[in-house]
């Protein structure tokens, strides 16, 4: 029997991570030998356990809160996505050291791909209205100019923070404007694709805002998910009821999997993945 890949899932709290019941799942679909495991790293020790897994013989390790700017600072290589967001949820050991990736954005956006298709669009055909500045917000931008985003803005309560982040947007390509939540919808004529990456769906609370950026709006989405369909989810709904709809499980499913194949060079499906969670939550949105 072949040794197998050994990978870890880092965070603290941890206990709640899917991730091993993702990877595990992606594993058994390519008949790969793989151990995975969720670590809790202790809040003033991240580089030591990090440490301790390398010499253990650890491949790679996925990289959740709060430990994802501490991921990107440990290592010697950096993808593009890692380097705009200076944040890792990926990283990769080996002899010559440690390699970090950030695939949140791109499994956002394989998952924003994926929906739009219901109008036979892509992200290239769109704009992206982006609700919040902060982490989860710059972890998706170096992805949505890759994607080839039409425009991007970005609205969020503490104005100078989104303006700051359009404007680092704008120096790799990406047309971008920041703003407040006060601000009007302006009609572009463009297909418009909002996504909440704001702090508010932490405590299920939704951005208030001008309600025509949903209206003209073809697909809205939240990065979180859970059992019940989400107060941001909700909200849309009662204002635009034709809108396409979706909570962010598959964008966690479809980051597991970017982080799967840069580990083994292997492309699970991950549709078939989502489809397992989605049953294991027991809803049927997205």
């Amino acid at each position: 029997m072949s040794t197998p890949l050994r990978l870890v899932v880092l965070g603290n709290p941890i206990a709640h991570s899917k991730s091993p019941a993702i990877h595990r799942d992606f594993a058994s679909q390519l008949g790969l030998s793989v151990q995975y495991e969720r670590v809790l790293a202790p809040l003033q020790g991240f580089d030591g356990t990090v440490r301790a897994l390398r010499a253990a013989g650890v491949a790679g390790a996925n990289v959740t809160v709060p430990f994802k700017q501490a991921a990107f600072e440990l290592a010697g290589q950096y993808s593009e996505g890692a380097q705009f967001a200076e944040a890792a949820n990926t990283l990769v050991f080996s002899p010559e050291g440690i390699y970090a990736d950030n695939t949140d954005g791109g499994g956002l956006c394989r998952d924003l791909n994926r929906q739009l298709q219901a109008h036979q669009l892509s992200l290239a055909d769109c704009e992206v209205l982006l609700l919040g500045a902060g982490g989860a917000a710059s972890g998706c931008i170096a992805a949505f100019k890759q994607h080839g985003v039409q425009a991007l803005t970005i609205l969020n309560r503490t104005v100078h923070k989104a303006e700051a982040l359009a404007l680092r947007a704008n120096r790799i390509g990406l047309p971008a404007t920041g703003a407040g939540f006060d601000t009007k919808a302006i009609a572009t004529g463009l297909p418009r694709v909002v996504v909440n990456a704001s702090s508010a769906s932490l405590n299920g609370e939704v951005p208030v805002m001008d309600v025509a950026w949903y209206r003209d709006a073809v697909l809205a989405y939240d990065m979180m998910y859970g059992a019940e369909t989400t107060a941001f989810m909700k909200h849309v709904a009662r204002v635009n009821p034709a809108l396409l709809i979706s909570d962010g499980l598959g964008m966690l499913v479809f980051q597991a999997a970017l982080a799967f194949e840069i580990w083994t060079g292997r492309t699970p499906d991950a549709l078939m993945t989502l489809a397992r969670m989605r049953e294991g939550l027991g809803q049927q949105h997205g």
